[in-house]
């Protein structure tokens, strides 16, 4: 059982180190790009013992395994539900990013350490939301922010990665120390870091102003990673600046840790019967959809409006968070709301992973980000334009794709629980979005192509079979949502019902 729970981790864990140590020996032998195919090897091993053991999760509810002191002051490692779903979520896009590397990153030197960070990021998302207590929670954080800072500024020649690099790092500098201070308060009044204990020491605590203080600190600490408004301002530089390949991790799965962070730290601390914060969650989410699309509307760079669209999204997934932290809304209300917020989770690293990959498709043939550069390129790539109209379509919430399903639900939710201007104020920013959605569609699928691109051809083999699965799953999941349905709803109940 422990080996099973472990080796999601281990597996990237060990990828990472035997590449970077391989890394040296294979660059002396002129085949450093051999470290792409073991990347993905270990990338397929990766999810692989993701799904292996479904299985046990879903029949034991909740499995411990402490490594450091026992219980209420060790730290140990935690997979519920949640943690499953978030786990197969960061492990699947990981997976189809790392064989997307392969042609995409053919040209750039340093390919070693790229796989070996690459894989370090997918191994700390993973011990993210393995963690069973706070401090397992911050040692993983770091680890997968310090991946991430690396592989932004990856391309360090040019000015503007190392840019965007280095106002991440600042960012999400701050968001770890107000996080820290917070766990340290939390320390301090339940003297313990398990989730278990901090739960039991705060579902009998008396309202206090400075537990409001510790809700604000955690909200601002993971919401500079989930990028909310006010606390966005590096996700639009980094994600232009980023190769592409990393620029669909940020968006579909990076950023999403903050949003389990959220999730889980402020639920398993503190009872929405004791606070109600629900009402905060929903402004930041409300906040961060309209600036999102109104800044979307505004952008000339493909890549630095899908960064915004990202940010949008985000904004959806909280509102539907929101519902299920809001006391008096009812038990199937606020599954509902989670359970379509999660939802939204998957489908947006789906849809969003695979515009973003189409995008550096377009780049990789072309060089530029430029939208009026790129006017007319879909006529010269098939393929990748359908796909790249099926996310867009997808992503806009058009009925029978994926994203319809999510939005509906995070709707339904707070109808049900009774939160009528959220609903309302969730589909009119969906509904707004639609129009740069529709822009996209048409510069690079319908508008005439210039004599630029008469070199233009399809992308490589591997470029492609990503962004095919990625429609295929987005298809999928549209046309028969039940199963990804039930997961969710197992994974809302798990931490709702703490």
């Amino acid at each position: 059982m422990i080996q099973e729970i472990l080796l999601p981790l281990l597996i990237p864990f060990a990828g990472a180190i035997i590449i970077a140590l391989l890394g040296i020996l294979l660059r002396k032998a002129g085949v450093e790009k051999v470290t792409g195919y073991l990347a993905a090897l270990v990338a397929l091993g990766t999810i692989a013992s993701v799904i292996y053991f479904y299985q046990l999760v879903s029949q034991q509810g909740v499995i411990t395994f402490h490594y450091l002191f026992e219980p209420p002051g060790g730290a140990c490692l935690r997979v519920d539900m949640l943690s499953w779903f978030m786990s197969l979520v960061f492990s699947n896009l990981g997976f189809l990013v790392t064989i997307y590397s392969i042609a995409y990153m053919e040209k750039d030197t340093g390919l070693d350490k790229y796989y070996a960070l690459l894989l370090a990021l997918i191994g700390g998302m993973n011990l993210v939301v393995y963690a069973g207590d706070l401090f397992t929670l911050f040692v993983a954080w770091e680890l997968m922010s310090v991946s991430s800072y690396a592989l932004v500024s990856f391309r360090k020649e040019s000015w503007e990665p190392v840019e965007a690099g280095f106002k991440y790092l600042v960012m999400s500098a701050f968001g770890s120390a107000t996080l820290l201070y917070a766990i340290s308060l939390i320390y301090g009044l339940t003297g313990t870091l398990s989730y278990e204990a901090v739960h039991q020491a705060l579902q009998v605590a008396k309202t206090d102003p400075s537990l409001y203080l510790i809700v604000g600190m955690l909200i601002i600490g993971f919401g500079v990673k989930a990028s909310i408004v006010p606390l966005h301002t590096w996700l639009p530089d980094a994600h232009p600046a980023a190769p592409s390949s990393i620029s669909a991790m940020l968006s579909g799965v990076v950023i999403k840790n903050g949003v389990y962070g959220i999730l889980r730290v402020l639920l398993l601390a503190f009872p929405v019967t004791v606070l109600d914060y629900g009402t905060i969650v929903a402004v930041f989410a409300v906040l961060t959809m309209t600036v999102g699309n109104i800044m979307a509307l505004l952008q000339e760079d493909i890549k630095r409006l899908l960064a915004y669209s990202s940010i949008v999204n985000i904004g959806y997934i909280f509102a539907g968070l929101a519902v299920g932290m809001m006391n008096g809304v009812g038990e199937t209300a606020a599954v509902i709301g989670v359970a379509g917020g999660l939802l939204h989770v998957l489908n947006h690293s789906l849809m969003k992973g695979m515009l973003f990959l189409c995008a550096g498709a377009f780049i990789h043939e072309l060089g530029t980000r430029n939208l009026e550069e790129l006017k007319g390129i879909g006529r010269k790539m098939p393929i990748t334009a359908f796909c790249f109209f099926m996310g867009c379509l997808a992503i806009a919430g058009v009925p029978g794709l994926s994203g319809f399903v999510s939005k509906f639900m995070i709707i339904w939710g707070a109808v049900v629980g009774g939160q009528l201007v959220l609903a309302a104020l969730t589909l009119i920013n969906s509904a707004f979005s639609v129009v740069y959605y529709l822009r996209l569609i048409h510069i690079i699928l319908f508008a005439e192509p210039s004599k630029e691109m008469e070199h233009v051809k399809e992308a490589p083999i591997s470029i492609l079979i990503p962004i095919v699965i990625l429609t295929i799953q987005i298809i999928f999941i549209g046309i028969w949502p039940r199963t990804a349905i039930e997961v969710v709803e197992k994974a809302a109940e798990a931490v709702l019902k703490m």
